[in-house]
């Protein structure tokens, strides 16, 4: 496979749509079409964990691509001259509330490599029980911060599955693999 010519098809402020002509394995020519953040611009998405109860602290977020809310982990977009870890503490202060200490930061993963290039940090965090602050939310965002305990993880999600709420799947891949805690 080859890549034979990329364009820009569309460009607003967070995103390009783009399309890239390749010759396949036959040598035949196709065209797919993907999303591309503007600038490549890096992402972070944060596990926080309670120091003592070891609950988790998830997010239910509107999504105007879904026209509802779906069930996520603190994230955000990394700022120029920004790291990874620097992202994951400002980004889980504003949007939950909560401050932290990072305990694992992961490689940079795709997050669906069929439609889209970006690519996020899995920050693993470990909080304080309760938040220290407000949120402190962009018009764009409404969030409602969720503590989760180890205990309940696997109720929680079936009751997120039966209510038919949106599952980010890095979210719905934790909480199967941390039934009953």
């Amino acid at each position: 496979m080859r890549i034979t010519e990329e364009k820009t098809l569309y460009s607003q402020k967070w995103a390009l749509l783009k399309e890239a002509r390749f010759l396949d394995t036959h040598g035949e020519e196709h065209s797919w079409t993907f999303i591309e953040r503007t600038n490549n611009q890096k992402a972070v998405v944060i596990v926080p964990i309670t120091e003592v109860s070891k609950s988790l602290i998830l997010i239910r977020q509107f999504r105007v691509p879904f026209a509802r809310e779906v069930l996520e982990f603190p994230a955000g977009l990394v700022d120029q001259g920004e790291s990874a870890e620097q992202t994951a503490v400002r980004e889980l202060l504003e949007e939950t509330g909560y401050r932290g200490v990072i305990e694992q930061v992961g490689p940079e993963v795709s997050t669906s490599a069929g439609i889209t290039t970006e690519t996020v940090t899995m920050v693993h965090m470990r909080v304080e029980e309760e938040p220290s602050s407000t949120q402190n939310l962009e018009g764009a965002e409404r969030i409602e911060v969720l503590k989760v305990p180890a205990a309940e993880q696997g109720a929680f999600l079936d009751q997120m599955i039966d209510e038919g709420l949106i599952l980010d799947a890095k979210v719905y891949v934790y909480l199967q693999e941390h039934r009953g805690g």
